[in-house]
């Protein structure tokens, strides 16, 4: 008797993978959450990266100034450190905001369940991009909106290896501007 075993694919780890993944992941916690909670994730996601921006700077500034005696210490905090802050900080900041901020959003009128799990998927792909689109500028230690952020040394491989990366990188500028646009086209919509 002769065992016939399956043929295992070889599952290669890659670049487009990891978007497709994190965008599926992304959009189904939106499910999960509901159309209300996934605006509140946009607008804190918003919030943390403007404020995350801005302590990186600072951060930046102060090293920048103090590095003399951070050498002697035996310490220092190179572009990797620093990315490895902001995103520490961006998340931990985006989870406070949603849980414990005081933020509440409530549409006072209701589309119909097809309008609104449709809305729900686009919130939560929007969401994806702009998370996404600001973890990338992060981990380049580029500013907001960078035009050269493909060039940046930690992004360029990733821009080479991967096609959905290039459209996220080269596209950075929508995928930052689209949950805003969402937003108020939606407002208008569902708010009498």
């Amino acid at each position: 008797m002769t065992h016939n075993f399956p043929v295992t694919m070889s599952l290669t780890l890659s670049w487009d993978l990891f978007v497709i993944v994190f965008f599926a992941m992304v959009t189904a916690y939106g499910f999960i959450i509901g159309k209300d909670e996934s605006v509140k994730m946009i607008i804190a996601t918003y919030i943390a990266t403007v404020a995350v921006q801005g302590i990186g700077n600072i951060l930046a500034r102060l090293t920048g100034e103090s590095q003399p005696v951070l050498i002697v210490l035996g310490l220092s905090i190179d572009t990797n450190t620093l990315a490895i802050i902001k995103l520490t900080v961006f998340v931990a900041v985006i989870i406070f905001l949603v849980v414990r901020s005081g933020i509440a959003i409530e549409y006072t009128k209701q589309g119909n369940s097809l309008v609104n799990t449709f809305l729900t998927g686009v919130f939560g792909l929007a969401t994806a991009g702009l998370l996404l689109s600001t973890l990338l500028t992060f981990l380049a230690g580029s500013a907001l909106l960078d035009a050269n952020l493909a060039q940046a040394a930690a992004v360029t491989p990733l821009f080479e290896q991967s096609k959905l990366m290039q459209l996220m990188i080269l596209n950075q500028d929508l995928w930052f501007a689209l949950p805003a646009l969402l937003l108020v086209g939606v407002g208008f919509l569902s708010n009498e």
